[in-house]
């Protein structure tokens, strides 16, 4: 296995829609890709969303959260060496109490590198000085309890970073963002479609927006992005969210311009040179003209 200088673990996230008491039986793989023997931490934590739009999810460590799932996960392991190249699964026991209510329940099993101590006189002198470096992974666990969970999600705001845009390619896309509240009890998978349109109303792009999941009490941003060249003028662009329950459809809309301004001021630039010549060769003309007649 090439040396990557990091390791895997997969999945990187699990959804499950289960029933109070039900249990069941998850397998995540590691492989180590480091380059050298590693030693490898498996603990659990909790995680939540968040008011801040640019965080997606924030790992808890200690602290249990108000949809805690920790307490019912449980690997069979708590710790793993493995050679470079090696890969390992292992088993993670997930069990739902009999009273559990219904919602969301939001845990992760975090993979945490220990480099093991160095061995021999000449390993611990290079070791001196140096920094422990610890990488960590996270698979998250998105649990929803069946039964009348609080659904509450909606479109916020949808909005763009600038009003105006000299140019629109792949390497200069227009970023388009759309922000989620949810302040339901469970985790929803919003999606939807951008349409974009001229100024007489004809479309001129169309943009998926793919599921992705807006914790409870969270304010979730999703960036999509226009590469559509050759756009010149006003345009609208109108999401339509489909709220992921009940089939629920947010629309908001939003306008912006792309100016081609240096292209326009070159154009500009030749065109007057070009009169201001037409305009000095008639007036030439015209002098020389008048002196072979006299």
């Amino acid at each position: 296995l090439p040396e990557k200088g990091d390791f895997i673990l997969a999945p990187g996230k699990i959804e499950l829609l289960v029933k109070p008491g039900d249990e069941y039986t998850k397998e995540l793989s590691i492989t180590n890709r480091i380059g050298r023997t590693m030693n490898f931490n498996i603990n659990v934590e909790d995680f939540k969303g968040s008011n801040n739009p640019e965080e997606t999810v924030v790992l808890l460590g200690e602290e249990k959260s108000r949809f805690s799932l920790k307490d019912y996960l449980k690997p069979e392991i708590t710790n793993i060496t493995l050679n470079h190249g090696q890969r390992i699964f292992i088993s993670v026991k997930i069990s739902i109490p009999k009273d559990a209510e219904p919602g969301g329940l939001y845990g992760s099993v975090i993979i945490t590198t220990n480099p093991p101590e160095p061995q021999g006189e000449i390993e611990k002198e290079k070791a001196k000085g140096q920094m422990k470096m610890v990488s960590r992974l996270g698979c998250l666990l998105f649990i929803k309890v069946e039964g009348n969970a609080k659904e509450d999600g909606f479109l916020k705001n949808f909005i763009t970073s600038k009003k105006f845009y000299e140019n629109v390619s792949k390497k200069n896309p227009i970023s388009l963002q759309l922000f989620y509240e949810n302040k339901g009890s469970v985790h929803l998978n919003p999606y939807g479609i951008i349409e974009v349109k001229n100024l007489l109303g004809k479309k001129v792009g169309e943009i998926e927006v793919d599921p992705f999941f807006a914790m409870p009490d969270s304010l979730r941003k999703r960036e999509v992005r226009l590469d559509k060249e050759l756009l010149f003028g006003r345009y609208t662009a109108l999401v339509s969210l489909n709220r992921g329950y009940n089939d629920i459809i947010d629309q908001k809309s939003l306008t912006f311009w792309v100016i081609p301004w240096k292209l326009i001021l070159i154009g500009l630039t030749i065109l007057f040179f070009v009169l201001w010549f037409f305009k000095w060769a008639l007036g030439h003309f015209e002098i020389k003209k008048k002196t072979d007649n006299n």
